[in-house]
């Protein structure tokens, strides 16, 4: 059985250290020991790295930057990726995300042009919605990709 190809975007590894959200952090967790056992084929973009070097905690920071380190994974690049520029935007001229949400419709784009089948996200509000996912299905069949699954790693792990 060959293995999912999984996309992490940010708010995934942001959320190893969220204890405010222990139900989220818990779940989190129990997927990063199955990447860790490299059950699935894991895949970040540089987005992501940026996103994290981002962050105003530098414990937290530093902890995210040291758990990556523990995974096997494939980076893409996605700063000067036009293709993945242009897919992005065609997600939001679809209608699946704001304007204003150009790097939530990039993790996505680089997903699908990385042929994962899985994007993996805590990001209910622009990534993890109905709206999102019907465009990024329309757009995908329109160009020929496969279409994409967007969950929560809630869902993913097959949990209520």
């Amino acid at each position: 059985m060959r293995k999912y190809r999984i996309y992490l975007e940010t708010s995934l590894i942001n959320y190893l250290y969220a204890p405010d959200t222990p139900e989220k952090m818990r779940d989190t967790w129990r997927l990063w020991h199955e990447i860790k056992e490299e059950k699935y084929d894991v895949i970040i973009s540089d987005v992501v790295i940026a996103e994290i070097n981002r962050c105003p905690n530098d414990d937290k920071k530093s902890k995210m930057f040291a758990e990556l380190k523990q995974i096997a994974y494939t980076l893409i690049t996605a700063k000067d990726n036009l293709d993945a520029k242009k897919l992005a935007g065609d997600y939001i001229a679809n209608g699946g995300l704001p304007p204003r949400c150009q790097v939530d419709a990039l993790h996505i784009a680089v997903a699908s042009l990385a042929d994962c089948d899985i994007i993996l996200s805590w990001n209910f509000k622009h990534i993890v919605k109905l709206r999102a996912m019907r465009a990024v299905e329309a757009v995908n069949s329109r160009e020929l990709l496969k279409n994409i699954k967007i969950l929560s790693p809630t869902i993913f792990l097959g949990e209520d």
